[in-house]
């Protein structure tokens, strides 16, 4: 049986979501694949930007109702209600750098203290490798309307509102075993016009992780935010993780670069290690592990090569080098096409491994004519439709191969 889904929420951590047969979808969601402006991926403080989408620019529906960042995580829930999945959004007047681009709007006003306090929590973050003795640094921008619930006095019976910046340290088991919190406001955060775009940068202090650390969790939490009167946005945008890794892990000298590539043609990308004995390698494409195979070649060497360049190799790309010290991660570098058109994204949600074949159909209820076959290597995994170029109208399923 065939179900369709509109706007299907995936859930994150510690659960298992079911495959989802069909995604129906008009051709209006669509994606430039254009001319890209391949600016340096944020300023660092030492290093290279360890983070995926760094200026939260890249967005698309997941998480959230909404639209947010791709290769973020976010978790909601109300203290009383549970899970919520309207929480935050992409929004352009909370953007920082780029032009024409988005920050993320975290929604305090679905919070309530009116007769209990069901306040509402945000939690986002994304996950790196990292290991023992690395030192993390974490820095971003930040602005609020001057209502926003942490300047505001504690309601009866109701923690205080926090805006943080974050840098926890996990384990092999994806548990945390050391936390760590920039509390904005003690730290200097102060009310402002949001769409003035008058946000102030702020620097976590230099962290080390402890023993048996295999990946770093950084982002932005607003914790126990309730409705207000007034303007009461918290918005955030432009972060850059800087890690130093310890001593004896491999030394990037020659870091791999954003790219502007054509049609058809063959990319590759390069990393240079002043001390590679004994190192591995492995190739990511926004935030996910390359195998070889489907123009992919060398995805566990220093040199990656694309053949045949499409629409779909276009996005964030960064090596992971280990020795037997520590993994080291390379800056994300951006692969761009040079030509410009419009052509209709379909997400597919599913658990990772399963297999779904794409059709399309130009009324909802037609005939549906295949697409490709394609394996889940992520969820959500975002397809571009190459073939159906211009403004017209397409419906889509992708149907789950048992």
């Amino acid at each position: 049986m065939l179900e369709t889904v509109i706007h299907q929420t995936p859930q994150i951590e510690r659960t298992t979501m079911k495959p989802y047969s069909q995604t129906s979808l008009m051709k209006r969601l669509q994606t430039a694949i254009a001319v890209l402006s391949v600016a340096a991926c944020g300023a660092g403080i030492a290093n290279a930007n360890d983070l995926i989408n760094p200026d939260l620019d890249n967005i698309a529906v997941g998480p959230q109702l909404l639209a947010t960042p791709v290769g973020w995580q976010i978790l909601a829930y109300k203290s009383i209600s549970g899970a919520y999945t309207d929480g935050a959004s992409s929004e352009g007047f909370c953007n920082v750098q780029q032009p024409s681009g988005y920050g993320l709007f975290f929604k305090q006003f679905a919070g309530s203290t009116n007769l209990v306090n069901d306040l509402i929590s945000v939690y986002f973050f994304q996950d790196n490798p990292s290991a023992p003795g690395a030192k993390a640094t974490l820095s971003g921008y930040a602005a609020t309307d001057p209502n926003f619930a942490a300047y505001l006095p504690i309601p009866a019976g109701a923690p205080q509102a926090q805006a943080l910046f974050v840098v926890e340290f996990l384990d092999n088991g994806n548990n945390v075993i050391s936390s760590n919190a920039l509390d904005l406001v003690a730290a200097g955060l102060q009310s402002t016009s949001i769409g003035s775009i008058s946000s102030s940068q702020f620097t976590t202090p230099q962290y080390t992780a402890p023993a048996g650390t295999v990946a770093v969790r950084v982002g932005a939490f607003m914790l126990n935010g309730y409705n207000t009167s007034g303007g009461q946005a918290f918005c955030v945008d432009a972060f850059d993780l800087e890690q130093i890794a310890p001593a004896g892990a491999p030394v990037i000298t020659n870091q791999p670069a954003n790219t502007t590539a054509l049609l058809g043609s063959t990319v590759t990308l390069k990393v240079g290690v002043s001390n590679p004995v004994g190192c591995s390698y492995i190739w990511q494409f926004e935030g996910v592990d390359l195998v070889n195979g489907g123009g992919v070649s060398g995805a566990t060497s220093p040199t990656l090569t694309l053949t045949g360049t499409t629409t779909n190799n276009v996005g964030h790309y960064r090596v992971k080098v280990t020795n037997a010290t520590a993994p080291t991660v390379s800056q994300t570098v951006l692969l761009a096409l040079n030509t410009f058109n419009f052509y209709p994204v379909v997400p597919i949600y599913g658990v990772l491994g399963s297999r779904y074949v794409l059709s399309y159909s130009t009324t909802v209820n037609g005939t549906y004519t295949p697409l490709s076959t394609n394996t889940l290597t992520t969820s959500p995994q975002f397809l571009i439709d190459s073939t159906s170029a211009g403004n017209n109208t397409r419906f889509y399923q992708a149907t789950f191969l048992p």
